[in-house]
Formats: C-alpha cells, structure tokens, sequence
C-alpha cells in the first residue's frame, strides 16, 4: 500500500482535488484532502484514532450481519456523511460512532435529517473512560446530560445505554437504568466481545432476584446519604427548602417516613431525589387542604403547571405516587404507616420487570 502513494494519484469522489494517502505503523490507512482545500464534504479527516478504529471495526461487523454496508457514504439530499450505511430488503439504517462530546441539538438535528429519508438512526458513543474498568453487575453510574440524551427505552428492558470501546472490541450495556438524583442512576454493567455481539443488537438481560436485591440496598443507601447530606452539609438552616418543608408538615428529617422517597413510575422526569420532590407533593397538598385520596389528576396538572420545568412525565410521576399512597392507606404526613423493606422490592421490581409501564 505504502507504493501506491508512489505510483498512484488519488482523487476526493465529490470534489474531484487530488487527496492524499496516509499509511504509517501506527496510524490507520487514510485519504486526506491537501492543506487548504476547499471541499464541503470533508470525511474522515480530523479524526481521533480511536473512531477510525472503531468505525473501522464495526464495519466489518456490519458486514458480516447485513446484505449491504457502506463506510463514510455521501448523502447528497441531505449534505450528511453518515459513519456506516447499512441497507436491508426492508430498511436503511445510518450509524454514527461518536466519540466526542458533540451539541445535543447537532445529534438531535442529524437524526432527523436521517428519519427525513427515511433512514433509522443508530448512535453508538464510544464507552467512557471512567465506565471501561468498572466491574460487571449492579452499581451505580454518573451520566453526563450528553450521555443521558441517548439513553434508549424499550419494553420490557426499561432505559439503558449502549457503548462500544475499540481498544478491548467490546461492548458495554448500561442497563435496567433507575435515576436516583442528579446525573446519578442504579443500573447493572454488563459487556459483551465485538465478536459475540449480533445484529440487530443483543437485548438486555432481565435483571434477577439477586440483583434487585442488590438495587434496593444501594437505593436505601443513597436515600440515606441524601437526607444526611440535607442536615449535615446545610448551611441555610430551617431555609433550607427541604428542611422548611419538613419543619413546616412536622417532620423529622432523620425520621422520614420510608413512604416519602420511592422509585415509582416515571420519577425519572424530575432531576431531585425521590425524597425532595415527593415532599414538595406533599406539601403542596398540605398547603392547599387537599387529601392524598380526593386529588384529581386535573388538580394534579395544576401542581405540575406551577413547578420550573413542567412536563407530562412529572405528572404522571405524581399520579403514581399518589396511587402508591391510596394502597398503602397513607394520607397524611402524620400517618405513621410503616412501608417496609419488601414494598419496596416490589416497586423496583415492577419497574425493572415491566408489570405494568402506563404509555
């Protein structure tokens, strides 16, 4: 290969301006297009090893898994250079392998470029550094928002991410996600070897007993960490939001009652820790004289309408904690209703085994 630059001249396929070949022992074998040109479709160029070696990879997988693969094609209709094209008897997939940290809004903009044309889009981030190394099984993950806007749902896996890291040829499955708080999520890491991995890709695996098990002592931990965080790291005394609130409904922080902070349907849609907004809920409803068991989900709307970002999700997060109320007989901040340890199991389990998921 290392003649052809020699005894051959390349041409850029859209511009037609010479390009270079670059063939070295370490780099990758690569065209370039000369310093200062001009042309618009510039690929490939600029690239870290680590996405031309993943792309590089994860074509040949295609290959070996679709009737037709193309490496770094050039779609005219929309000026978009998809990684990989793959072309199936019943659909057109774009698959972009993303290494860096990119706006959202250009991911968000070249996904609907592809749907567009009728292209399914695929992004593939390649596998964070910080997750590489960690051990397999149910732990505990700080996802950057970037990470976050391309967590994927399906049914009955839940929320999970997909990564690739071209180094070890291996897959990570962040999977079975549960938010906590923050960038924080309880999730279970598992991986799997380029050469085992299918396509379409592998589903997650349902978690087992064992593992929600596992889920519900880190759930309690951090709970608990969070409410000694609120006394201990305070510095705005009874001002502080969260304290006030339980001031105020005459409660005692380091005696909340274990049904005021559950990982219920959809508590995701809200970025504070379960504790922190179920009672905000609830005391909102002390505030307005209105009991867990009479409100409507208009009243519910309402509640949702006055928070900073309100969102259809948060609502139907407070509809699920309400009726979670209403079954454990609780009505009042005063209600000294014990929820114990196996409730809790089962609300883990419900959600990390879909038996029930309201659309």
């Amino acid at each position: 290969m290392r003649k052809w630059r020699k005894l051959r001249s390349f041409f850029c396929p859209q511009c037609n301006f010479p390009v270079q070949l670059k063939v070295g022992d370490i780099i990758i074998p690569h065209f370039a297009h000369l310093k200062d040109s001009t042309c618009l479709t510039l690929f490939s160029e600029g690239e870290s090893y680590s996405h031309l070696q993943g792309k590089q990879q994860l074509y040949a997988f295609f290959q070996k898994h679709a009737e037709l693969v193309e490496l770094e094609p050039f779609l005219r209709m929309l000026s978009q250079r998809p990684d990989i094209l793959i072309t199936t008897q019943s659909e057109s997939i774009a698959v972009e392998f993303q290494c860096s940290t990119i706006p959202i809004t250009d991911v968000e903009a070249r996904s609907a470029g592809y749907r567009s044309i009728d292209m399914k889009p695929i992004w593939i981030l390649h596998t964070p550094a910080k997750f590489s190394s960690l051990p397999v099984g149910v732990g505990t993950f700080d996802f950057s928002r970037f990470h976050e806007s391309f967590l994927t749902h399906t049914s009955p896996e839940g929320y999970f991410l997909l990564t690739y890291n071209p180094q070890t040829e291996r897959f990570h499955y962040f999977t079975s996600l549960i938010h906590v708080a923050g960038k924080r999520y309880i999730g279970i890491h598992r991986t799997l070897p380029l050469s085992m991995q299918i396509f379409p890709f592998a589903r997650p695996k349902t978690p087992t007993e064992q593992e929600i098990y596992r889920y519900v002592t880190l759930y309690l931990s951090i709970r608990n960490q969070f409410i000694q965080s609120r006394i201990l790291l305070n510095k705005r005394g009874v001002n502080n939001p969260f304290l006030r609130m339980c001031y105020e409904l005459r409660v005692i922080p380091t005696n909340l009652p274990k049904w005021i902070g559950l990982p219920v349907l959809f508590s995701e849609s809200f970025r504070e820790h379960d504790c922190e907004w179920q009672l905000a809920f609830l005391y909102y409803l002390r505030r307005k004289g209105i009991s867990v068991r009479t409100i409507s989900r208009s009243q519910v709307r309402k509640y949702v309408s006055l928070l900073e970002e309100p969102s259809e999700a948060k609502g139907k997060a407070c509809i699920a904690y309400r009726d979670f109320l209403i079954s454990a007989t609780v009505d009042s901040c005063q209600n000294r209703t014990v929820i114990d340890e196996e409730k809790i199991i089962q609300l883990i389990s419900e959600r990390l085994l879909a038996k029930r998921y309201e659309n």
